[in-house]
Order: structure tokens, then C-alpha cells, then sequence
């Protein structure tokens, strides 16, 4: 297993794509999470590529987010 992808948002969310690679299988798994103060908020875990698991955290932070449209005036 290795961190193919990390980084922080503005809100402090670890943002990390790990890929798994096993001897038996020739293609490699795909481990996408965010983690805020060492809880993991997010996880999934794709066979396709490291690109569409990068999407998956970016929509799951979208959604999450606080918008400025719902703050009070």
C-alpha cells in the first residue's frame, strides 16, 4: 500500500488516496478517504483508477461543506 495522493483543504481535511496492490491481482484497488481530527469522514475503494477515487473525495467535500448561501446574514 502507498499514498499515490494527499493533501488539505481549507477546512483542515486530510485528503489521501492510497493505492493496495496485491501479488495475486494484477489490477490495483484504489483506497480514497477523508479524515478530520483522526476520524475518517469518508472512505471508499475503486478498482477503476486513482482519478475517479480523486472525484469521489472532491464530491463527498463539495457536499460537505459549509456553503455561504446557508450562513446567516
Amino acid at each position: 500500500m502507498r499514498t499515490v495522493y494527499q493533501s488539505t483543504d481549507d477546512l483542515g481535511h486530510t485528503l489521501r488516496a492510497l493505492k493496495l496492490s496485491k501479488e495475486d491481482q494484477q489490477d490495483p484497488v484504489y483506497l480514497g478517504l477523508v479524515i478530520h481530527d483522526r476520524e475518517v469522514l469518508f472512505r471508499t475503494r475503486e478498482n477503476s483508477s486513482r482519478d475517479f477515487v480523486l472525484q469521489k473525495i472532491k464530491e463527498f467535500v463539495a457536499a460537505h461543506s459549509p456553503s455561504l448561501n446557508t450562513q446567516p446574514a
